[in-house]
């Protein structure tokens, strides 16, 4: 699974943030490379809307909490017939064998998504997001920042993860929020 997630081979842009708009959403260009998935998980605070820009991809998702019912699902996305996952739903994507890029609609927008969004784009832009794009703790903070709730044993490691590190995800958390959420990541991830 380390070798798909691929955090230092994503871009990000924000076209719309919650900051600037009373709340209604977060929106934002991803661009990926091939091969490029997520581990099964959900949100509980937000709807997430898949709007295929260019490239390919599929969108796994189902109701039933099991990653062998979820492996069952696969979706692939046309370009312009965006796909909605509620909160609650389980899913995952995988992007097929071609550069791709996505618009991602959160609703209602989610302030910690966006300061993810900057964290990432930040620590690329400092060079070190390809030293740390297989750490453990750094997807504890991930996905804490984005409400993702793994299952199966994706699930399973991460909360061994959070027991064992605790204390370097709380202080990972503190010194890349202290860095990168200011007004000066905002502008550079809307240009």
């Amino acid at each position: 699974m380390s070798a798909e997630r691929r955090y230092e081979q994503r871009r990000f842009r924000l076209e719309e943030s919650t900051t600037l708009n009373g709340g209604a959403r977060t929106v934002f260009i991803e661009h990926m490379s091939p091969g490029t998935t997520v581990p099964p998980h959900y949100h509980t605070a937000f709807s997430e809307t898949f709007d295929l820009i260019s490239g390919s991809m599929s969108v796994f998702h189902t109701t039933t909490p099991s990653v062998s019912t979820l492996e069952t699902t696969s979706s692939p996305l046309s370009i312009n017939t965006p796909v909605t996952v509620p909160p609650g739903e389980y899913h995952k994507y995988e992007v097929g064998e071609e550069e791709t890029t996505l618009r991602c609609i959160v609703t209602p927008g989610y302030e910690d998504f966006e300061r993810l969004l900057k964290i990432l784009n930040g620590l690329a832009g400092d060079g070190e997001l390809e030293g740390m794009g297989q750490s453990l703790v750094l997807m504890a903070v991930i996905m804490d920042l984005s409400d993702a709730h793994l299952i199966g044993d994706a699930g399973t490691m991460l909360e061994g993860v959070r027991k064992e590190k605790a204390g370097e995800i709380a202080e990972l958390k503190k010194t890349l929020l202290e860095k990168y959420d200011n007004e000066e990541q905002l502008k550079k991830l809307m240009e």
